[in-house]
């Protein structure tokens, strides 16, 4: 009875904790990964033989940096101004149902870096997706290896099931424009508008070629399209300022459609336009060697200690090794 007592008045986290400490005993298992170290020491050995011929098989990496800042008078006025639809200033807002502000172009040209605007002009004048998926694409001919096989058919069902394109199939602009915004790293320098743009690729040249087309071609991207704007706003200006009868509203217009032109003027000009170069591309190795090397023999460390562990499960006549 007084057993009955005792074990009912046991609660189940000493119950849990007890059974652990029978079942499982660290001093144990230092014996067995101990009695066990020519596997673990030959595990380890493999694993660093293997990130050596990883490291030599893959090659040494490039980073391309590049210091970007906003061009000079890259300041958008405030077309709404403050009182919104008083005065000159807020009459440009009021005549074409614009905001009340404009995004600075330096800001236009961080965001559209990674556009399918600007992935499309890269691969109207570069075949710049090719270039980037080489492994799957012929440079010559422009041509897209169509992979076969049952893991890529298990890739291409899941891809399918979630409504995205096919893996295995030939790459295109959504795709370039990805890799772009996955690519290109960003760091924003605290103390002013600079800031640094970074491209890592295994191809020295290439890495430094790849993020110079991106900044160029980004700087036409957002040329263009303000080009645009700005001659939808001066021929509406103009139309404007000839049917106006009112004399304060026909200086008010003239005055906005000056400024309109120009803004348009500039982007006619040739040279910087969102966003100007202070410095690179700058090409420097990536030293990883050391780091992979360490991953791979830790990894053939793990390896070597489940195997000795799970010795014990093997057939009695298994477990000399």
């Amino acid at each position: 009875m007084s057993k009955i007592v005792e074990q009912e008045s046991t609660s189940p986290s000493a119950a849990i904790a007890d059974y652990l400490r029978r079942s499982v005993s660290v001093s144990d298992l230092l014996g067995q990964i101990w009695s066990g170290r020519l596997i673990v020491a030959a595990a380890a050995v493999a694993g660093l033989v293997f990130g050596a011929f990883y490291v030599h098989q893959t090659g040494p990496s490039y980073t391309a940096s590049m210091r970007v800042a906003p061009p000079e008078g890259d300041s958008m006025p405030n077309i709404g101004g403050s009182g919104g639809g008083g005065g000159t200033a807020g009459l440009l807002a009021d005549l074409t149902g614009g905001t009340a502000t404009q995004v600075p172009k330096f800001t236009q040209f961080l965001v559209a870096m990674g556009s399918e605007g600007v992935a499309r002009q890269l691969e109207q004048k570069y075949h710049m997706t090719c270039r980037v998926y080489s492994g799957d694409c012929d440079i010559t001919t422009g041509q897209w290896n169509i992979k076969i096989g049952p893991r890529q058919w298990l890739s291409a069902q899941l891809a399918r099931l979630g409504g995205l394109p096919d893996p295995n199939g030939p790459r295109g602009v959504p795709e370039l424009a990805a890799y772009i915004t996955g690519a290109i790293g960003k760091e924003q320098n605290k103390q002013n508008a600079i800031v640094m743009l970074s491209y890592t690729n295994r191809k020295r040249d290439f890495s430094a070629e790849f993020l110079k087309r991106v900044v160029e071609e980004t700087n036409n991207y957002i040329r263009a399209l303000n080009r645009s704007n700005q001659r939808r706003y001066v021929q509406y200006l103009a139309v404007a300022a000839a049917r106006s009868t009112n004399v304060e509203q026909r200086q008010a217009i003239d005055s906005l459609l000056l400024q309109q032109e120009r803004q348009l003027m500039m982007t006619e000009v040739e040279g910087p336009y969102a966003a100007q170069i202070l410095d690179g591309p700058n090409v420097a190795p990536v030293h990883g060697i050391t780091k992979t090397l360490a991953i791979y023999t830790f990894l053939g460390i793990l390896l070597g200690v489940f195997i000795t562990l799970g010795r014990r499960y093997l057939p009695r006549r298994l477990r000399r090794w």
